[in-house]
């Protein structure tokens, strides 16, 4: 039988995985030029900054404010997997849980539309089929032991 702190270890390493894809992927947002799928809507950005200035720095804009917001969630998410979800504490577990669901949920459902619609590469589904299975395999080895502790 594996102790509880071993299995604490497991899923808090499987979590923080998940936290490392959320801060590169922030980090990607957050510093490099916003994403344009130039054969999507057929102009490059170049095109878009001779017809509204204004437009292209608004891509932008909202390009460095999701990977700041992606990068501040996955940094928590991190820190949470790393201290008190490792130690234990159902406070973390419920946390995790609220916190990943959003977010990962809602980013499989923004990749399965832009892959369905041909907006997102495909390769983008996959990935994220794989960090749901991490966060929940994470949540779900320790959830028994955790939640029936008494605070």
């Amino acid at each position: 039988m594996i102790d509880l702190s071993r299995i604490l270890n497991i899923a808090s390493a499987l979590l923080f995985v998940v936290g490392i894809v959320g801060m590169i992927y922030g980090l990607q947002e957050l510093f490099l030029v916003a994403y344009l799928d130039e054969e999507l809507i057929g102009v490059t950005a170049s095109e878009i900054g001779v017809f509204s200035q204004n437009l292209l720095d608004s891509i932008k804009l909202k390009s460095h404010f999701e990977g700041l917001y992606m990068l501040s969630t996955a940094l928590i998410f991190c820190v949470i997997s790393l201290i008190p979800y490792r130690k234990g504490e159902k406070w973390a577990w419920y946390t995790l849980s609220v916190i990943g669901g959003l977010a990962v949920f809602g980013q499989i459902i923004l990749i399965y539309i832009g892959v369905a619609g041909a907006i997102s590469p495909s390769y983008l589904l996959p990935l994220a089929i794989v960090i749901v299975t991490l966060w929940i395999v994470g949540l779900a080895l320790p959830a028994k032991e955790i939640l029936s502790k008494t605070s």
